[in-house]
Parts: structure tokens; sequence; C-alpha cells
């Protein structure tokens, strides 16, 4: 009888507190038969900030609950190594079928598909479809000489830059500088000389020196990027982003300093670090434009796990994550809904799925290669 058993993983998930192994046979429960009016039931006795909440018409709720319940694919439960596993989204009971569909990255809810590559889905379009991004970056040296990681195998690229399937590595030589640029479509993971590791976001940049000397440690970001400082009390790491600049000494924190945000974010997710020398920032906290916050700092980070995280976001919000990661041009027809999302999606879907996820929140759109309309 899943019931019991049932139950106690529905409120191990909705708390975060699920093990991956807990989260796995969660999402095998769902899928037999009875299960759906267990879930409906316990969702109900669920608290629900109705703030940050999507409206879902019922019907919507039973077809995608159905197609989760009704598939023969597989439901896998993403791994993520960090703290928190979810921040949900939901409106009511069958809400929180939504976020299942979301959190297991399903595909099949795509359907239509013929063989001009054309999709018709509920009166949207996919002309063309584009494919999720990957690793992949350009390396700048010092002498001016560019080297396009995507096409270059692992092994030493020049002195002091060595490249693996999972990152570059810099070893000590003399100082130099170099900049390492992930287009639209890229992202990258980067391992300094002191042994401080940095993701770099699709559409950013990180400018750093091949050795470390004097009595700082300094980069310049572009973008976004997700640090894990080395520690060395005698060599503060100091961090330019936009008009912001971070001084650690070894700590783990997100900076988002895209030039079409509206500022500059910098979210700490352990140790402490000091901005523009006056305001300093502990655990799950948060800094835009000199005002501190409490957040939930791992929802930062969620794009180096492999998700998209919305927390209370506008369309526009949302599409400028979407068009970094896919490459794609954004345009609007119409009027632009005032809809808030929240919640996650993978980053290895393809675009369609990901559009047709958030579809069933009303949006429309065609979506034909790179350009994507967003109608009204």
């Amino acid at each position: 009888m899943p019931g019991p058993r049932l139950a106690l993983l529905f409120q191990r998930y909705l708390d975060k507190t699920a093990t991956d192994a807990e989260r796995t046979e969660f999402f095998e429960l769902i899928r037999r038969p009875g299960s759906d009016e267990i879930l409906r039931s316990l969702s109900e006795h669920y608290r629900i900030n109705e703030d940050l909440l999507i409206r879902l018409p019922e019907e919507t709720s039973r077809q995608i609950l159905a197609a989760v319940l009704t598939s023969d694919k597989p439901a896998p439960a993403p791994v993520r190594p960090f703290r928190s596993v979810l921040r949900p989204w939901m409106r009511y009971a069958a809400a929180i079928l939504f976020l299942i569909v979301v959190a297991a990255g399903v595909s099949y809810i795509i359907s239509g598909k013929n063989d001009a590559g054309k999709v018709t889905l509920a009166g949207n379009q996919v002309i063309r479809d584009v494919l999720p991004g990957h690793s992949g970056a350009v390396l700048k040296l010092s002498n001016g000489r560019s080297i396009l990681l995507d096409t270059v195998k692992n092994g030493r690229l020049a002195e002091g830059f060595v490249k693996s399937s999972d990152a570059i590595t810099i070893e000590k030589v003399s100082v130099e500088y170099a900049t390492l640029f992930t287009p639209f479509g890229r992202q990258e993971q980067i391992i300094l000389s002191d042994g401080t590791k940095v993701w770099l976001n699709a559409g950013s940049s990180l400018r750093f020196p091949t050795a470390f000397a004097g009595t700082q440690r300094r980069v310049e970001v572009t973008g976004e990027a997700y640090f894990e400082v080395a520690r060395n009390a005698a060599q503060p790491f100091i961090v330019k982003a936009g008009s912001e600049e971070i001084k650690v000494l070894g700590t783990h924190f997100n900076v988002n300093a895209y030039a079409d945000e509206l500022s500059v974010k910098t979210t700490l997710l352990e140790g402490s670090v000091e901005i523009n020398n006056n305001t300093i920032l502990r655990p799950d906290e948060q800094c835009e434009n000199g005002t501190v916050s409490k957040v939930d700092a791992d929802a930062s980070v969620a794009w180096v796990y492999g998700f998209f995280q919305f927390e209370h976001a506008d369309i526009k919000a949302v599409m400028r994550q979407l068009s970094r990661w896919y490459n794609v041009e954004v345009q609007y027809e119409g009027k632009i809904t005032e809809e808030r999302f929240g919640g996650e999606i993978q980053r290895n879907l393809k675009l369609s799925e990901v559009l047709e996820l958030l579809s069933r929140t009303g949006i429309h759109y065609i979506l034909n290669g790179s350009m994507l309309t967003i109608r009204s």
C-alpha cells in the first residue's frame, strides 16, 4: 500500500530533506495506479504561499497528471550536490503535479511532430527547434591568440593551460593575463592557479592572471559566475563585477552581473564576503544595489547543476535566461503578460520542450530557430 510511504516521501520532497534514493522512489510511487488521488489529498493540506503561484486551469492539471502517470518513460530524479533540492511552484492540490513534470525534466508531453520538423502545440508553433547549450568557451591569451575550446582535444593548450573533460586548469607560470569567454549557448569551468574554481554561465567572461602575485588575487567578471575560492588569509581574493568589488578570503558565492539585468546581484552560500568595503554578507544573503536580503542561496547556483530556477520572475526575466542558454533572440508581440513564474526546469531539454512546459501557464509562442516570438 503506497499511501503512508508516499505521504512520508511527499513531505520530505517538499521540505527538501529527501535523499536521492527517496526522490527516485517518490517518482516511482506517483506513477502507480491510485497514487494521483493520494497525492491530491496530501497536497490539499500543504500550506502554500499564494503570492508566488501561477494559476493553472484544472483541466490542464489533469492533462499533466495523465501524462506523468501513463507514460512508459522513467521520471528520473535530478541529482544536485548542494544543500536544497527544490522550491515548488503550486496553486492548489493538483499544482504539485506540474512541479513534478518540471522537476523530472520530462519531454513526453511534446507531441504532434511530423517529417517536416514542424510541431504544433495548442496553437503554438515550433518551426525549427533549438538544442540546449553545452560546455565550451573561447580562451584568449595575452599574446592575442584565441583558442576555441569546443574544437580542441583534451591536453595542454599552451604553456600553463590544460584542458580536461571537466575544466580548464591553470598551472603557475609567469604572470600573464588571459580571458575566458563563454558565448551564448555555452558554459565552462576553470580552475585558477591558486585552486579557486570558477563556473561561467552563458554570455560571460572571466579575466584572470595565470599566477597571483602581490598581496591580492584579483579577477574581473562580466555576466554570471559561481566561485569556490581557495582560502588564503594572506592574499584576499577580489572580484570586480560591474560597479562592485567583492572581497573574500575563502568562500562560495555567485555573482550575476549581466549588462541587461537591472543590477549586480551577489549571493553567498558559504563563508562571508565584503562588497565595496562596506557591506558584509552572511550565508543565504544577497546584496543588490547595496541592500542585503535573505534568500534561498542555492537557487542562485541552480544553473551550475543544470537547472533554470525561477522565483517570482516576470516573463522577460525568464526569457533572458532562455535567450542566453539557447542562443536565441526573443521578440514580443502584443501585450506582455504580467504573470509571475517560479520553479525549476532542466537545462538539458530542447527549447521546444521548455516552451511547452511554460505554455501550460498561458504563454503563446512561435519558435523558428534563432528567433523566438512571444505572443499575447
